[in-house]
């Protein structure tokens, strides 16, 4: 097994698809790079001014009225005038550098966005304030910020904030990373089924040796992602590890960042391992590369097209696929919205995995390998 190991290793190092995937992952780590820093994101005060500039486009929906406690205004739109006096109390603060008084003032705001989605007219301007999911993330990150004494970091681009942002966007978009990467993984194999045939261990052997190779490469492209953020300590800072993401893992919950991270890695593992295994499979049935393919990203949206069976269906591995979605409590704003647990997403991945191993090992043989 060690020999096999060895020669998919000299093999895979000099390939060229590993070699375009790495440069790719370089070119996007510092494509993020740039296009954090052109957009000034995590600006607090380009923020709340952009969120000022929201709730002013709300309220001209309302005619000019009296917006006192005694005033002929709506409850909405005395809500939103103390929004908006709430918003300008937290840039000012920001200028003046005063955190005590932003976070209070952050706080109050959520609890007021809170009393408006119950109120009359609300839907007429709620495409100009965040959402419930968006509003709570606000809540729980602020009382959390308040509650440890942390100070709000401004700096997107220290090492931490960075990384935590980069993993989030990839949470989206690992799983197509993978199948595309790994959707041709046997192919070559079916055309020369001699050499298979020729090699001194069996065939769910070889195949566990391919996907172990194939994951050592996933591996370096995790770590790549380390390597390429590093310059960021130098040109900015390292940042906080410690420092709060707000999630949802059945409940709004806080998460530092290294266990963000940590989260974050372990289902893009299990992730890559789960599309490793599913392109040998459909490789064998398929024996198409792209349809192979095909049938990965039909998998991959079908839960997103059709939200409803999430909730028949819960365990289906697909629906944990877009791990960040789980994460931001995306499911949750869906017509019908679906409560799904991140925890129990690892978990049937993994079971998954498990499956499609036993298929591998029991129901796949060298007499289904032909020529393609």
């Amino acid at each position: 097994m060690w020999n096999i190991l060895k020669t998919f290793f000299i093999l895979e190092k000099s390939n060229k698809k590993n070699i375009f995937a790495f440069i790719f992952v370089g070119v996007f780590v510092f494509s993020l790079m740039f296009f954090v820093k052109t957009e000034d994101l995590g600006n607090p005060i380009k923020e709340k001014s952009g969120e000022f500039q929201s709730v002013s486009s709300a309220l001209s929906k309302f005619q000019n009225v009296d917006a006192t406690d005694r005033g002929n205004g709506s409850e909405l739109y005395k809500n939103l005038v103390l929004q908006q006096r709430l918003l300008s109390k937290q840039s000012m603060s920001l200028k003046m550098n005063r955190p005590e008084l932003f976070l209070d003032a952050a706080i109050e705001l959520a609890e007021l966005r809170a009393d408006a989605f119950g109120m009359e007219g609300f839907d007429g301007v709620a495409s100009y304030l965040p959402s419930r999911i968006e509003n709570e993330f606000d809540r729980v990150f602020y009382q959390y910020i308040k509650k440890t004494g942390l100070s709000v970091t401004t700096n997107s681009l220290s090492f931490y904030q960075f990384l935590a942002y980069l993993f989030g966007i990839l949470g989206s978009v690992w799983f197509i990373f993978i199948s595309i990467y790994s959707c041709g993984i046997m192919i070559e194999d079916f055309r020369h089924t001699s050499l298979i045939k020729g090699y001194p261990i069996s065939f769910d052997k070889y195949v566990l040796g391919k996907c172990i190779s194939s994951m050592l490469i996933v591996g370096v492209i995790v770590l790549e992602l380390f390597v390429c953020s590093l310059p960021l300590i130098y040109f900015q800072e390292l940042g906080n590890p410690s420092y709060p993401i707000a999630i949802f893992d059945g409940v709004f919950k806080v998460y530092p960042i290294y266990k963000f991270l940590g989260l974050s890695i372990l289902y893009m593992i299990l992730i890559a391992i789960f599309t490793i295994l599913l392109s040998v499979i459909l490789n064998v049935l398929l024996k198409n590369m792209y349809l192979t393919l095909f049938v990965e990203l039909l998998l991959f949206i079908l839960p997103m097209l059709f939200p409803n069976m999430m909730n028949l269906v819960p365990f289906n591995p697909f629906n944990y696929m877009n791990f960040t979605s789980i994460l931001n409590g995306q499911t949750l704003e869906f017509e019908n919205p679906v409560d799904l647990n991140s925890t129990h997403g690892l978990m049937y991945i993994g079971m998954s995995i498990a499956i499609m191993v036993v298929a591998v090992k029991y129901f796949l043989t060298t007499g289904k390998l032909k020529k393609v």
